[in-house]
This record gives structure tokens, C-alpha cells and sequence, in this order.
């Protein structure tokens, strides 16, 4: 190759590097990874500047795929983080509406009680994905308060008892965590 053929590769690779660097450096979120992306994509421009020269000089370092290789180890690591952190938000938003439809199913049992009504449900689940019992529930809290029309009812402790029996069935939990709150009836 003569030294023009040279000197027209140089001035391509160039270009097409300052173009993919100015891609990157447009798309790389803000912050510290921003930062390490312009420093990368100098490197790779200031090597590509000095590449003839290192040539020159009987060079046999790749010097340049040294460089793009660590670029796109960086790059490459950040999308993955980018995955994983999406992957998160999901898994927290199905486990939300999971929440809520356990919350809905147990208010909807005890719709037709005559003697209490439930007037709130509450619970915590594992919520550490990685947890062999992700999705468990750790802690069931529901109150229970008299119908309208039917204050003087009362709540006793076989209510609260076939509460926590059911719903330790129904939902695979332990009834210790069950938690029944009956404090709205009188000389409670």
C-alpha cells in the first residue's frame, strides 16, 4: 500500500471513528459513565491520530484494538446494567399488582359476613428476587370493624380465630403473622 492508500485509510478511520464517539457520547446516559465514555472515545481519537506515527516507528502494538476492546467492555457492561435495573422495575411493579389483587381477595372473602366487615387489609411480601420465597407473604394485617347498622355487634376471639385459620390455608402462611385488628367494636 502507498502512502497515499495509507493516508486515506488514516483520514476514514478517523471520521468514522470521531462519528461513532460523538454517537456514543450523545447516547451514554449523564453522570460518572458519561464521563468515562468521553474519556474513551479521546483515547480512541488520540490513537488513531498518533497511529501512523506509531507505525512509523515500527510499532507492532495494536494499540487502537486495545482500546476499542476496553470500549466496548464498557459499553457492553452498561447495557447490561441497564437490563438488570429494567428487569428490577418490573419485577417490582408485578409484585405490586400481585399485592393489591392479594389485598382485593382478602377484603372480598368476608363480603358477606353478617357481624364485621373487613375495613382494611394491608400485607408485606419477600420481596428480594433473588429469595427462594420472592412473592411470600411475611405479614398479613387486616381490620375488621362492625356493619353499618349493626354497631352492636361484636367480635369475639372464635371471629378472630377462624379468620387466621382461613386465611393461613387459603394463602400458605404462618398464623402468627396473621395480624387481626378488632379494635373499632365496642370494649375492645
Amino acid at each position: 500500500m502507498d502512502s497515499l492508500d495509507e493516508l486515506r485509510v488514516w483520514v476514514i478511520s478517523l471520521i468514522s471513528i470521531t462519528v461513532i464517539c460523538s454517537l456514543a457520547e450523545k447516547f451514554a446516559p449523564e453522570g460518572g459513565l458519561n464521563k468515562y465514555v468521553k474519556l474513551v472515545c479521546g483515547l480512541v481519537v488520540a490513537i488513531v491520530i498518533i497511529g501512523p506515527a506509531v507505525r512509523f516507528l515500527g510499532g507492532g502494538f495494536k494499540v487502537q484494538e486495545t482500546v476499542w476492546n476496553d470500549y466496548m467492555t464498557i459499553s457492553k457492561g452498561e447495557m447490561e446494567k441497564r437490563i438488570r435495573r429494567l428487569e428490577e422495575e418490573k419485577a417490582g411493579q408485578l409484585l405490586e399488582i400481585y399485592r393489591q389483587s392479594l389485598v382485593s381477595d382478602v377484603k372480598y372473602r368476608y363480603q358477606g359476613e353478617r357481624d364485621f366487615m373487613v375495613t382494611g387489609v394491608d400485607l408485606v411480601l419477600q420481596e428480594d428476587s433473588r429469595s427462594t420465597d420472592y412473592g411470600a407473604i411475611r405479614e398479613l394485617y387486616i381490620k375488621v370493624g362492625p356493619r353499618p347498622g349493626n354497631e352492636k355487634s361484636v367480635f369475639g376471639r372464635l371471629d378472630e380465630e377462624r379468620i387466621r385459620d382461613e386465611l393461613s390455608r387459603t394463602l400458605g402462611i404462618d398464623r402468627d403473622r396473621i395480624i387481626v385488628d378488632s379494635s373499632i367494636f365496642e370494649g375492645r
